[in-house]
């Protein structure tokens, strides 16, 4: 992976830390229905970012 692609991977894992991180607040200020769509799309969003470092990041750290 190039430093570029590594950046990039870092970038991204930044910005899903960051909409996660909205997401918990949405989810914590808000109640019972109004909040399933953020529970939704949190629970999405964890699932890809744990691919994401799994797939990247971990095979990146292995290689060292």
């Amino acid at each position: 992976m190039t430093t570029r692609h590594q950046q990039n991977v870092v970038n991204l894992l930044h910005a899903q830390h960051k909409r996660m991180t909205e997401l918990i607040e949405e989810i914590l200020s808000s109640a019972g229905t109004e909040n399933s769509a953020a529970i939704r799309e949190l629970m999405r969003l964890i699932a890809v970012h744990e691919a994401t470092e799994e797939e990247l990041v971990q095979r990146t750290v292995s290689a060292c």
